[in-house]
């Protein structure tokens, strides 16, 4: 009989955290993190702490400084937020309380009196890179890009003379002396960024707005990610898998780091049996507990059915042509925006082409593509997978038919 393993991490009991709360986010001051965190009710009248990085505000629950951080965890363009992921799993006995949805929208920020000309280093945390890279590169195709631990500790490099210009949101200009340069220079609109509020396992700051609907996972895994494309696609496949959502980053050893997302609450049944068998496939996984997603709408890369209403009155129905002009003009500026991507896209698969042919290797990578393929089938539902095939056969450089 093998003897228990005692749980060395210190567990509050279980109970409600008195206020004014505590409560610590991805700083400094200005950042899309704090600006979620304001639109919490747990927010209101509590103190608010930045940290420099997602560990060290986990840090700061875990020593009892603070009573719960807000964390950035995924952007729908940038995909999962690493340095998140990361400290969610190094942390001991982390849980999430729930979630904040944000839109996110980038502007360059300079000090005043600086010309778009005289702009020659930009800085700004990975995931806003991803974002405005497009926009960068026709606008500002010989600066330099910095990264920082966040966009405003950017902004704050770039009040002290650091660099020229920050990407970030046009709110964070207030804050460090500085100007929006331009603004919208998000290559895709409407995007948006997911946060989580996390505090120490049996810690609640306030009672739950509604019944939870979302269970989260994290843990390590062997091997980096690009190598564990044919795991994941066997898990995505499994039956009480369907609905889960499956994210890796590299954890910067060599290996890898899940996320899950499994809808439905651990107490309902079918959430019960997801978790359970990811568990027992990938021991190295701990639950972050159940919550309410973020009202009203939950991220766009989870599905969700609609509700149609049928009743419309006659102020509707005479406004129903000019909303369908304005938003057939978003689709053509999306459009014009995805096509530029698959360029972007065909030219760096291609190029990556010609290196491993010019190294004698073979053009393709088969375990690659099957993780494209489940990557896209399980954003986008069953066209994912033909999407996906499309796009590959494209970047072989051949035309589906």
């Amino acid at each position: 009989m093998k003897t228990p393993v005692p749980d060395t991490h210190p567990r509050p009991a279980p109970g409600r955290v008195p206020g004014p709360w505590r409560l610590t986010y991805l700083g400094p001051e200005g950042t899309f993190t704090e600006r979620a965190l304001r639109t919490l009710p747990e927010a209101a009248g509590s103190r608010l702490l930045p940290a420099a990085t997602a560990a060290r505000a986990l840090e700061l629950v875990h020593r009892g400084d603070a009573d719960a951080a807000m964390l950035p965890v995924h952007n729908t363009v940038a995909g999962p937020v690493g340095d998140t992921v990361r400290a969610l799993a190094e942390a001991p006995a982390p849980a999430v309380l729930r979630e904040a949805v944000l839109t996110i929208d980038f502007a360059l920020l300079v000090r005043p009196g600086t010309p778009l000309a005289a702009v020659r280093t930009v800085s700004g945390h990975p995931h806003a890179g991803a974002q405005v890279g497009r926009w960068l590169a026709g606008r500002l195709p010989r600066a330099r890009w910095l990264p920082a631990p966040s966009n405003a500790e950017a902004a704050r490099r770039v009040r002290d003379g650091a660099c020229d210009a920050a990407v970030a949101g046009a709110f964070t200009a207030a804050h460090y002396g500085l100007r929006a340069l331009a603004a919208g220079i998000q290559d895709t609109a409407g995007a948006v960024t997911r946060f989580l509020l996390c505090a120490r396992f049996g810690t609640s700051v306030v009672p739950p707005l509604r019944p939870a609907d979302r269970t989260s996972l994290v843990g390590r895994l062997p091997g980096p990610p690009d190598a564990l494309g044919a795991l994941l696609d066997d898990l995505r496949r499994h039956p009480f898998l369907r609905g889960v959502s499956l994210h890796t980053v590299p954890d910067g050893r060599g290996g890898s780091v899940l996320f899950a997302d499994c809808p439905g609450s651990a107490e309902q049944p079918a959430t019960a049996r997801a978790v359970g068998l990811l568990r027992l496939r990938l021991p190295g996984l701990r639950s972050l507990g159940s919550y309410a997603s973020a009202p009203p709408a939950s991220p766009p890369y989870e599905r969700r059915p609609t509700t149609m209403h049928s009743e419309t009155t006659a102020t509707a129905g005479e406004a129903a042509p000019r909303d369908i002009d304005r938003l057939r003009e978003r689709i053509d500026d999306l459009d014009r925006s995805l096509i530029g991507t698959l360029k972007q896209r065909l030219e760096t698969s291609r190029e990556i082409q010609r290196i491993r042919t010019g190294g004698g290797g073979a053009p393709l990578d088969s375990g690659r593509e099957r993780s494209i393929r489940g990557r896209y089938a399980e954003e986008l539902g069953e066209g994912g997978a033909g999407l996906a095939e499309a796009l590959l056969e494209m970047c072989r450089g051949r035309s589906p038919r």
